[in-house]
Order: structure tokens, then sequence, then C-alpha cells
């Protein structure tokens, strides 16, 4: 991975209501995309009030690696909403689908949304390389 390739993501938005997986998640952002700002949501609802308060104040392009199976609101209802709302859906974000399932039909729930990725956990350097 190149400086200009990492430096081309200022925010990451890790959302994952499972504590270890956040920590170990937030430990591989920082060694994959040191430069960039990682915060952590747990569930879809407070990653959805996270980007309304920050992304117009900072209008950079962000990841956000969303988990699919959470409590509150799932990956899948983050994404309806995220759709839903003119001045996200617009923004320059990437989101890459998180999930422990392997399973095809949870594959293809995950094309019908604005994802540009699907990783199966666990999360590693090589699996996040290419979004980075």
């Amino acid at each position: 991975m190149t400086g200009t390739e990492e430096s081309k993501i200022k925010k990451i938005l890790l959302v994952d209501d499972d504590p270890t997986v956040a920590f170990l998640a937030q430990r591989l952002l920082k060694k994959a995309a040191a430069e960039a700002d990682v915060q952590l949501a747990k569930n879809g609802r407070e990653a959805l009030d996270i980007l309304r308060e920050v992304y117009p104040r900072e209008q950079c392009h962000m990841l956000i690696l969303l988990d699919v199976n959470m409590p509150v609101m799932d990956g899948f209802e983050f994404l309806e909403e995220f759709q839903e709302s003119a001045n996200l859906s617009t923004a320059a974000i990437s989101i890459v689908l998180l999930s422990s399932s392997a399973h095809h039909l949870d594959m293809a729930k995950a094309r019908n949304y604005p994802a540009v990725g699907y990783i199966q956990k666990p999360l590693t350097l090589e699996k996040l390389s290419e979004f980075l």
C-alpha cells in the first residue's frame, strides 16, 4: 500500500457491537491507515448519528466498516436509512460490510445496497487493503 492510497481515506467509521472485534479491528486499522481518524459506533443508529454530525463539517473521503448483525439497528437497516438520506447517499463515503456469515443469501442481499465490498470476518490486513 502506497502513501497515496493510504492518504485518500481520512476518516474510518467502524460499526460493530462486539467489543473484542472492535478492539482488534481498531488496532488493525491504526496499522493499515495510520493517518486516518478512526471512530467507533456500536450499532447502525450510533453510526448514523455520527455521520449526520461529522460529515457535513468535514467533507472528506470516509470509509465505513459495517457489521451486519447488531442490536438496535443492524447493518442492512443502516443501509436502508443511509440510502434515504440525500445528504449522506451523495457523499464521498465507501461502505464495506463485515460479517461472519459466508452464506450466499447474505452476500446477495448485500449487493442490493450501496456498499463497495463485503468482508467475511475475521478482518485482516489483506482483506482490508483493497479498500484503503
